[in-house]
């Protein structure tokens, strides 16, 4: 917002809010812009006008004292469904299992959604068989309480924003993220796909808002995308 001023004298007022709720915000005109932090719908991308900033991954992390390395697919789907009650039952000494989902309304859940085919028991109108995330899962309302609960805690897993994680790791927090089926969630794995929980960071807003417009372009400069990377997000093609 401070570099966006300085070359535009044009101010932004920046809010911090979830996914679901600052579309709304767009809608109604109380925000001109939002950011989602997952792939778009196809409703999304008719309704309004939008660009991708970035991509980010949904890293499955544990305490770093867990003497675990890598998880399959199938290993994760079956700690978050309940199938998997202790850790070792998948072979792992380590202390009692203690899952850590996300809130409805976050867009890290979402992604985790997709990729699991498992649903949060608190959807609504879920058809009858719909497989569930375990009903005693806990559930983190931000990436700093999932990271701060999985630091404190030895037994723990959690879904979380990869560049937050990296972020935490760097200050000294005792977490661990997981390969899944052996692959590391790098800027390299990231980009090209073979990390398989992945989300795009978008901006969307009204279509016809030329100030929002003129931002838009403005973000696409080196200077951005450098911030971009600076961040922990793997900066998108222009």
């Amino acid at each position: 917002a401070d570099a966006y001023y300085k070359e535009t004298k044009e101010p932004l007022l920046v809010e911090g809010g979830v996914t679901e709720s600052v579309i709304e915000k767009v809608v109604d005109g109380r925000s001109q812009i939002a950011m989602v932090a997952r792939n778009l719908t196809e409703e999304e991308k008719n309704r309004f006008a939008y660009t991708t900033i970035a991509i980010d991954a949904v890293a499955i992390i544990y305490n770093k004292n867990q003497k675990i390395k890598n998880l399959t697919k199938n290993e994760l789907i079956g700690i978050y469904d309940g199938s998997v009650k202790k850790w070792k039952d998948i072979g792992c000494e380590c202390p009692n299992l203690i899952v850590i989902s996300r809130r409805t309304d976050r867009a890290t859940l979402n992604v985790f959604e997709d990729y699991s085919g498992l649903k949060s028991p608190k959807r609504k109108n879920l058809p009858p068989n719909a497989k569930l995330i375990r009903s005693d899962a806990w559930e983190a309302e931000s990436n700093i309480n999932t990271l701060l609960w999985v630091a404190g805690l030895k037994g723990s897993i959690a879904i979380v924003s990869h560049a937050e994680a990296e972020r935490y790791i760097a200050m000294g927090y005792p977490i661990r993220i997981s390969t899944v089926d052996n692959i590391y969630p790098s800027n390299e794995s990231i980009k090209n796909g073979t990390y398989p929980i992945k989300r795009e960071l978008n901006l969307l807003w009204q279509i016809d808002n030329p100030k929002v417009e003129q931002f838009a372009k403005w973000i696409k400069n080196d200077s951005f995308q450098k911030a971009v990377e600076e961040l922990g997000f793997v900066a998108v093609d222009r």
